[in-house]
Protein backbone atom coordinates (compact mmCIF):
# COMPACT_ATOMS: atom_id res chain seq x y z
CA UNK A 1 0.00 0.00 0.00
CA UNK A 2 2.78 2.42 0.87
CA UNK A 3 4.42 1.77 -2.55
CA UNK A 4 1.14 2.49 -4.35
CA UNK A 5 0.63 5.74 -2.46
CA UNK A 6 4.23 6.78 -3.18
CA UNK A 7 3.76 6.04 -6.91
CA UNK A 8 0.57 8.14 -7.07
CA UNK A 9 2.38 11.01 -5.36
CA UNK A 10 5.24 10.86 -7.84
CA UNK A 11 2.80 10.98 -10.74
CA UNK A 12 1.16 14.07 -9.29
CA UNK A 13 4.41 15.85 -8.44
CA UNK A 14 4.77 17.46 -11.93
CA UNK A 15 1.49 19.13 -12.97
CA UNK A 16 3.41 21.48 -15.29
CA UNK A 17 4.53 18.51 -17.40
CA UNK A 18 0.92 17.43 -17.85
CA UNK A 19 -0.07 20.98 -18.90
CA UNK A 20 2.82 21.09 -21.36
CA UNK A 21 1.73 17.78 -22.87
CA UNK A 22 -1.84 19.00 -23.24
CA UNK A 23 -0.59 22.20 -24.84
CA UNK A 24 1.49 20.27 -27.37
CA UNK A 25 -1.45 18.07 -28.31
CA UNK A 26 -3.65 21.11 -28.80
CA UNK A 27 -0.99 22.74 -30.96
CA UNK A 28 -0.77 19.63 -33.14
CA UNK A 29 -4.54 19.65 -33.63
CA UNK A 30 -4.43 23.29 -34.69
CA UNK A 31 -1.67 22.57 -37.18
CA UNK A 32 -3.63 19.69 -38.67
CA UNK A 33 -6.68 21.90 -39.11
CA UNK A 34 -4.76 24.69 -40.78
CA UNK A 35 -3.34 22.53 -43.58
CA UNK A 36 -1.20 24.10 -46.31
CA UNK A 37 -0.89 27.87 -46.38
CA UNK A 38 -2.63 29.57 -49.34
CA UNK A 39 -0.51 30.17 -52.43
CA UNK A 40 1.10 33.57 -52.53
CA UNK A 41 -0.80 35.91 -54.83
CA UNK A 42 1.45 37.51 -57.43
CA UNK A 43 1.43 41.29 -57.73
CA UNK A 44 -0.10 42.52 -61.00
CA UNK A 45 2.12 43.22 -63.97
CA UNK A 46 2.58 46.76 -65.26
CA UNK A 47 -0.35 47.64 -67.57
CA UNK A 48 1.97 48.06 -70.55
CA UNK A 49 3.36 44.52 -70.16
CA UNK A 50 -0.14 43.06 -69.80
CA UNK A 51 -1.24 44.83 -72.99
CA UNK A 52 1.82 43.55 -74.84
CA UNK A 53 1.25 39.95 -73.71
CA UNK A 54 -2.44 40.05 -74.65
CA UNK A 55 -1.62 41.60 -78.00
CA UNK A 56 0.96 38.92 -78.86
CA UNK A 57 -1.48 36.13 -77.93
CA UNK A 58 -4.21 37.77 -80.01
CA UNK A 59 -1.90 38.05 -83.02
CA UNK A 60 -1.12 34.35 -82.95
CA UNK A 61 -4.67 33.18 -82.30
CA UNK A 62 -6.25 35.47 -84.92
CA UNK A 63 -3.72 34.75 -87.65
CA UNK A 64 -5.15 33.22 -90.84
CA UNK A 65 -3.27 31.50 -93.63
CA UNK A 66 -3.53 32.30 -97.33
CA UNK A 67 -6.77 30.31 -97.58
CA UNK A 68 -8.38 32.27 -94.75
CA UNK A 69 -8.11 29.38 -92.29
CA UNK A 70 -7.55 30.28 -88.62
CA UNK A 71 -4.80 27.79 -87.82
CA UNK A 72 -5.00 28.22 -84.02
CA UNK A 73 -8.36 26.38 -83.73
CA UNK A 74 -6.64 23.05 -83.14
CA UNK A 75 -4.65 24.55 -80.25
CA UNK A 76 -7.33 26.45 -78.32
CA UNK A 77 -8.18 23.65 -75.89
CA UNK A 78 -6.75 20.16 -75.49
CA UNK A 79 -9.03 17.15 -75.16
CA UNK A 80 -9.40 15.63 -71.71
CA UNK A 81 -7.35 12.75 -70.33
CA UNK A 82 -10.41 10.54 -70.68
CA UNK A 83 -10.66 11.32 -74.39
CA UNK A 84 -6.97 10.99 -75.26
CA UNK A 85 -5.16 9.26 -72.36
CA UNK A 86 -2.11 8.41 -74.47
CA UNK A 87 -1.44 12.10 -75.09
CA UNK A 88 -0.97 12.79 -71.39
CA UNK A 89 1.27 9.75 -71.05
CA UNK A 90 3.60 11.14 -73.69
CA UNK A 91 3.32 14.89 -73.03
CA UNK A 92 4.38 15.83 -69.50
CA UNK A 93 3.63 19.57 -69.72
CA UNK A 94 0.44 20.03 -71.73
CA UNK A 95 -0.48 23.60 -72.61
CA UNK A 96 -3.00 25.25 -74.92
CA UNK A 97 -4.15 28.78 -75.72
CA UNK A 98 -6.91 28.70 -73.14
CA UNK A 99 -4.38 28.08 -70.39
CA UNK A 100 -2.02 30.69 -71.84
CA UNK A 101 -4.75 33.32 -71.74
CA UNK A 102 -5.52 32.40 -68.13
CA UNK A 103 -1.86 32.77 -67.16
CA UNK A 104 -1.71 36.21 -68.74
CA UNK A 105 -4.87 37.18 -66.86
CA UNK A 106 -3.40 35.93 -63.54
CA UNK A 107 -0.04 37.65 -64.12
CA UNK A 108 1.88 34.36 -64.24
CA UNK A 109 4.10 35.67 -67.03
CA UNK A 110 6.51 38.28 -65.73
CA UNK A 111 8.02 39.03 -69.15
CA UNK A 112 7.50 38.44 -72.87
CA UNK A 113 10.15 35.72 -72.58
CA UNK A 114 7.93 33.77 -70.16
CA UNK A 115 5.09 33.86 -72.69
CA UNK A 116 7.45 32.77 -75.44
CA UNK A 117 8.40 29.65 -73.47
CA UNK A 118 4.79 28.48 -73.33
CA UNK A 119 4.13 29.28 -77.00
CA UNK A 120 7.20 27.27 -77.99
CA UNK A 121 6.16 24.47 -75.60
CA UNK A 122 2.73 24.36 -77.24
CA UNK A 123 4.38 23.97 -80.65
CA UNK A 124 6.89 21.40 -79.38
CA UNK A 125 4.11 19.27 -77.86
CA UNK A 126 2.20 19.25 -81.14
CA UNK A 127 5.31 18.19 -83.04
CA UNK A 128 6.12 15.50 -80.48
CA UNK A 129 2.70 13.84 -80.52
CA UNK A 130 1.73 14.26 -84.19
CA UNK A 131 3.45 12.86 -87.24
CA UNK A 132 5.70 15.14 -89.27
CA UNK A 133 3.76 16.33 -92.30
CA UNK A 134 0.35 16.19 -90.61
CA UNK A 135 -1.76 19.36 -90.70
CA UNK A 136 -1.45 20.14 -86.99
CA UNK A 137 2.31 19.54 -87.09
CA UNK A 138 2.71 22.06 -89.91
CA UNK A 139 0.35 24.52 -88.23
CA UNK A 140 2.54 24.47 -85.11
CA UNK A 141 5.52 25.54 -87.22
CA UNK A 142 3.56 28.50 -88.58
CA UNK A 143 2.30 29.47 -85.11
CA UNK A 144 5.86 29.65 -83.79
CA UNK A 145 6.91 31.72 -86.80
CA UNK A 146 3.99 34.14 -86.42
CA UNK A 147 4.81 34.68 -82.74
CA UNK A 148 8.48 35.35 -83.49
CA UNK A 149 7.56 37.85 -86.21
CA UNK A 150 5.03 39.65 -83.99
CA UNK A 151 7.39 39.80 -81.03
CA UNK A 152 10.22 41.15 -83.15
CA UNK A 153 8.08 44.03 -84.37
CA UNK A 154 6.58 44.89 -80.97
CA UNK A 155 9.62 44.59 -78.72
CA UNK A 156 12.09 46.43 -80.97
CA UNK A 157 9.86 49.23 -82.25
CA UNK A 158 8.78 51.95 -79.79
CA UNK A 159 6.13 53.24 -82.15
CA UNK A 160 4.60 49.80 -82.38
CA UNK A 161 4.43 49.66 -78.57
CA UNK A 162 2.22 52.75 -78.66
CA UNK A 163 0.05 51.00 -81.23
CA UNK A 164 -0.29 48.04 -78.85
CA UNK A 165 -1.71 50.37 -76.20
CA UNK A 166 -4.06 52.05 -78.67
CA UNK A 167 -5.51 48.82 -80.02
CA UNK A 168 -6.61 47.72 -76.53
CA UNK A 169 -8.39 50.98 -75.73
CA UNK A 170 -12.16 51.48 -75.98
CA UNK A 171 -11.85 53.40 -79.24
CA UNK A 172 -11.91 50.32 -81.52
CA UNK A 173 -9.72 47.64 -83.07
CA UNK A 174 -8.76 49.32 -86.33
CA UNK A 175 -5.07 49.45 -85.41
CA UNK A 176 -5.03 45.77 -84.48
CA UNK A 177 -6.77 44.73 -87.70
CA UNK A 178 -4.18 46.62 -89.69
CA UNK A 179 -1.35 44.95 -87.77
CA UNK A 180 -2.83 41.46 -88.22
CA UNK A 181 -2.70 41.93 -91.96
CA UNK A 182 0.91 43.13 -91.80
CA UNK A 183 2.26 40.25 -89.67
CA UNK A 184 3.94 37.72 -91.92
CA UNK A 185 5.33 34.46 -90.58
CA UNK A 186 9.07 34.05 -90.76
CA UNK A 187 10.22 31.71 -93.57
CA UNK A 188 9.59 28.07 -92.75
CA UNK A 189 9.95 24.89 -94.75
CA UNK A 190 6.75 22.89 -94.89
CA UNK A 191 6.82 19.54 -96.65
CA UNK A 192 3.90 19.43 -99.09
CA UNK A 193 5.04 16.74 -101.51
CA UNK A 194 4.94 13.77 -99.14
CA UNK A 195 1.97 11.41 -98.98
CA UNK A 196 1.86 10.68 -95.26
CA UNK A 197 -0.75 8.57 -93.53
CA UNK A 198 -1.57 10.22 -90.22
CA UNK A 199 -1.54 7.62 -87.46
CA UNK A 200 -2.43 10.01 -84.68
CA UNK A 201 -4.74 12.95 -84.48
CA UNK A 202 -4.71 15.22 -81.47
CA UNK A 203 -8.03 17.00 -81.86
CA UNK A 204 -11.17 15.14 -82.82
CA UNK A 205 -13.02 18.44 -83.16
CA UNK A 206 -10.36 20.29 -85.18
CA UNK A 207 -12.93 21.68 -87.61
CA UNK A 208 -15.61 22.30 -84.96
CA UNK A 209 -16.62 25.83 -84.03
CA UNK A 210 -18.27 24.80 -80.76
CA UNK A 211 -17.27 26.47 -77.53
CA UNK A 212 -14.56 24.67 -75.52
CA UNK A 213 -15.62 22.53 -72.56
CA UNK A 214 -14.96 23.19 -68.92
CA UNK A 215 -11.32 24.06 -68.26
CA UNK A 216 -11.25 21.67 -65.28
CA UNK A 217 -11.27 18.71 -67.65
CA UNK A 218 -9.17 20.16 -70.45
CA UNK A 219 -5.75 21.73 -70.38
CA UNK A 220 -4.61 24.64 -72.45
CA UNK A 221 -1.93 25.00 -75.00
Amino acid sequence: MEEDISLKKRKGDHPEEKELQIGQEGSEKVKRKRGRPPAEKLPPNPPELTRTLNFLVDMVINYKDGLGRQISKGFVQLPSKKEVPEYYELIRKPVDFRRIRERVRNHKYRSVGDLEKDIFLLCHNAQTYNLEGSQIYEDSIVIKSVFESARQRIVTDEEQKESVSATHSDNGRAGEDQFVQSVTPLPVQIKKDRNITIAKRLHSDLESDEDPEDSNTKDQG
